[in-house]
């Protein structure tokens, strides 16, 4: 009786595939790679604690030549300097590291015609913002610190980067606005500002004594008030629409110091007029402090 012999069965493709690899080689390969990545991590982030630290050192050297020194500028400029010196570190770290594992960036961005690309789209949107940026630094549109209104976001700058702005809203909300987007702007702290105070009175309330206590309590506080610049300009009576009056008056002041301004004064203002037995309208705005 003849037996058949069986014959070995060929292994799969995937198996063939697999077992054609070198994996010595490929496991040496690796091991490379990540220690080259793992050192050009290390060399970059030495050369950002240097950069940072010269940055620091001839940004203090400016600040220290300035006759007449400006803190909402010094920021802005030391914000523009550190965020401009990370954006390039952080391109040549991504190069580098695309080309440790062995990616050719530059040859594959040319061959497949996607810088043209980048430039036609992406990039035209990125030049706008820079250049939008630039020149909001060079018109010293805005400074960090800054309490803005943009379209819809009213807030307080705190950064100013070469693509866009980040303005802290009042609901304490970050907003990130491209710069390009920025077109309109109502800067409330630029050096001088006025604190507007309006008190509401009835039609036959005695005007010119609710004038002279005003003027009084001026007499007592401004001189000892921080950042009143100039005396105060009361208006006189106003008619604001539905046979609403105020007496309004304006006080120069600081930027920095507008609210306290408009607080501490609106407050004097009606204690004094109340103790002097003058009754004004209910108004559920105000509110005493204390």
């Amino acid at each position: 009786m003849l037996h058949m012999k069986h014959q070995p069965t060929n292994p799969s493709v995937v198996k063939q595939y697999i077992d054609s690899f070198n994996w010595g080689d490929i496991l040496h390969n690796l091991t490379f790679i990540v220690i080259d990545v793992a050192l050009l991590s290390i060399f970059f982030l030495i050369v950002k604690f240097l950069g940072q630290l010269l940055i620091n050192h001839f940004f203090n050297r400016y600040v220290r030549k300035q006759k007449h020194r400006n803190p909402k500028r010094e920021k802005t400029l030391d914000s523009i300097s550190t965020n401009t010196f990370n954006y390039i570190l952080e391109f040549f770290w991504l190069y580098s590291i695309l080309s440790v594992i062995g990616i050719p960036v530059g040859s594959l961005l040319a061959g497949a015609g996607l810088i043209s690309l980048a430039l036609g789209l992406g990039a035209q949107g990125l030049a706008n913002d820079i250049i939008t940026g630039f020149f909001i630094l060079f018109e010293h549109q805005l400074d960090v610190g800054d309490f803005v209104i943009l379209d819809t976001i009213t807030g307080t700058v705190e950064e100013i980067g070469l693509r866009s702005t980040q303005i802290r809203g009042v609901d304490d909300s970050l907003n990130f606005v491209p710069n390009r987007y920025i077109t309109n702007i109502c800067n409330m702290s630029k050096d001088r500002l006025k604190a507007e105070i309006n008190i509401r009175i009835y039609p036959n309330s005695p005007i010119q004594q609710i004038i002279d206590i005003m003027k009084d309590v001026n007499a007592k506080n401004v001189a000892t008030t921080d950042g009143i610049i100039d005396d105060p300009q009361l208006l006189g009576t106003v008619d604001i629409g539905n046979g609403t009056l105020i007496v309004k008056e304006w006080i120069p002041c600081k930027d920095t110091a507008k609210f306290a301004v408009q607080f501490k004064f609106l407050q004097l203002y009606l204690e004094a007029i109340t103790a002097a037995g003058i009754e004004l309208p209910n108004n559920d705005l105000v509110t005493p402090i204390h």
